[in-house]
């Protein structure tokens, strides 16, 4: 059985089901489309540039409380600053995307509901989040904890984990430290070469550190003391710093440069794919 619903930048979640007495149907344009470009040579042609276009999704969404339903769905979309995600959920997977509302068709009620068109443009690939943690403990030899939400494939020695980017594009990663840091390095490796590292000149006996590598939301920031501040200025240059996965499987490795205590780094890895 599939499922939707919209979650906004605070977490507040817009069941279409019974919750909000909205039901869903005619769910169309899941799939996706490329503008592509060829190179012409005689009545053959080259693939030269692939680009998948925007596209829209369209449902018809029917509110059982009639006006009220569709008044109480437009004040949800009003407090949502136009930054919310589409979650399709079909048997055990679960995807979403970055929509914002396009239009809204109203007419009039009928048998007591309202019929309504909702067309919402898509802003991202459908997505899929993986969370892997790595606990860094001197006295184990940084054993590796699995994390429960939303999935995880944890195997490690020594602080070193196997992440498969199974996208259809790099994956960005968002990456949270937390404990005990001095100058912590976080290393990607492929075939036992690193081929691109974080490294980050900061010092603490207990610090929370969020590193946001998503292109359209990149960040640095640490919280110590309930201090939060931006430490882009602290990272290594020379390094990447906001890291992505190509396809593939690489090897993740994490040094917190410390052992005064216990640091865990927390990894989320963000696939995209074409359709869902």
């Amino acid at each position: 059985m599939r499922q939707f619903y919209l979650v906004n930048e605070i977490g507040s979640t817009y069941f279409f089901d019974h919750r909000n007495d909205t039901l869903i149907s005619n769910v169309g344009d899941l799939g996706f489309s490329k503008d592509l470009t060829y190179l012409q040579y005689g009545n053959s042609y080259t693939l030269v540039n692939s680009k998948l276009s925007q596209g829209s999704l369209n449902f018809q969404v029917i509110f059982l409380k009639g006006y009220q339903g569709y008044n109480d769905f437009l004040n949800y979309i009003k407090k949502s600053n136009d930054n919310l995600r589409l979650f399709y959920k079909y048997d055990s997977s679960v995807k979403y995307c970055y929509v914002v509302l396009k239009s809204i068709t109203k007419s009039e009620i009928e048998s007591g509901v309202l019929q309504c068109s909702l067309t919402l443009d898509k802003l991202s690939m459908w997505l899929l989040k993986e969370t892997y943690t790595i606990n860094i403990d001197e006295a184990k030899n940084g054993k590796i904890y699995t994390f429960t939400y939303p999935y995880n494939y944890s195997i490690s020695y020594s602080g070193t984990i196997t992440v498969v980017n199974n996208g259809e594009v790099r994956a960005p990663l968002n990456i949270i430290i937390n404990g005990s840091v001095n100058s912590p390095i976080l290393e990607i490796l492929q075939n036992g070469l690193v081929i691109s590292s974080l490294h980050l000149l900061v010092k603490s006996s207990s610090c929370e550190i969020e590193i946001n590598s998503e292109e359209t939301n990149q960040y640095m920031v640490m919280t110590e003391n309930d201090y939060k501040r931006n430490i882009y200025e602290l990272q290594d240059f020379t390094c990447d710093n906001f890291l992505f996965l190509e396809k593939g499987s690489f090897q993740i490795r994490f040094y917190s440069g410390t052992t005064s205590s216990k640091t865990t780094c927390k990894i989320t890895k963000i696939e995209g794919y074409s359709g869902h």
